[in-house]
């Protein structure tokens, strides 16, 4: 599953198409659900999606939650005291999450001190199932032809040696190179208007937090395709 940021109804309408498919049902059938990172930010319910993805991890012990660059800012500032980091976090969307746990965002985000007693209240408010979920999430995952990871892969490294800082935050020289990265890399990260699909990767987010739409990708063996929740459409049922 692609960026989520912070829209719960999407988020439960995907898991909804994904649990209602017959296939899934199948005898035998062994699926694992792998989310990409980015739950959290720009959309309006960014705790409410977290308690979610708790109660998704408690069911199914075997799904995959994968770190994006979001929830690395959002841990680095409120745990880490990475100020830098709070104040890029808030700038790009950490202001919808800390409104979505209660908690008001300073008005001058270049008041020091402002900032701190902001971090220490959002810090305590958060609950410890989600600092444990925050916690416990992977950069990558590999699961036979492919390699599931938040941004991408730096072109020329072999898999083994990879940073976690590109496999989080990586973009442009990842999303311009054809380079054969032993399996077909599976990211979010950066937006399209639609599935972004090139022989060595495929991009899955589409843009849900920027007013878009959540797209899921289903894959077995080299075949694959895609679900979608959109705004509109949930908005009207």
């Amino acid at each position: 599953m692609g960026d989520v940021h912070g829209h719960l109804d999407l988020l439960n309408n995907l898991l909804c198409q994904i649990s209602d498919r017959p296939d899934r049902r199948r005898q035998g059938r062994t699926d694992r659900l792998i989310f990409l990172g980015d739950y959290v930010d720009r959309g309006p319910n960014s705790a409410q999606v977290i308690d979610r993805l708790c109660r998704v991890q408690q069911d199914d012990p075997t799904a995959v939650f994968l770190k994006g660059n979001h929830e690395e800012m959002m841990v680095a500032f409120l745990q880490a005291g990475d100020l830098t980091k709070g104040y890029h976090w808030l700038r790009n969307g950490g202001d919808m999450t800390s409104a979505s746990y209660g908690v008001e965002t300073p008005n001058d985000l270049d008041d020091t001190n402002a900032l701190i007693e902001f971090r220490s209240v959002l810090a305590t408010v958060v609950p410890d199932a989600h600092w444990r979920f925050l916690e416990g999430l992977q950069v990558s995952y590999r699961a036979g032809d492919y390699i599931f990871v938040h941004a991408g892969l730096r072109p020329g490294i072999p898999f083994a040696d990879q940073r976690d800082e590109d496999m989080i935050w990586i973009r442009d020289r990842f999303l311009h190179s054809d380079a054969d990265f032993g399996g077909c890399v599976v990211h979010g990260h950066s937006p399209s208007p639609k599935p972004d699909i090139h022989p060595n990767r495929i991009g899955l987010d589409t843009g849900s937090g920027k007013g878009g739409y959540l797209t899921a990708g289903l894959f077995w063996s080299t075949e694959g395709s895609f679900l979608h929740a959109y705004p509109d459409r949930i908005k009207h049922q």
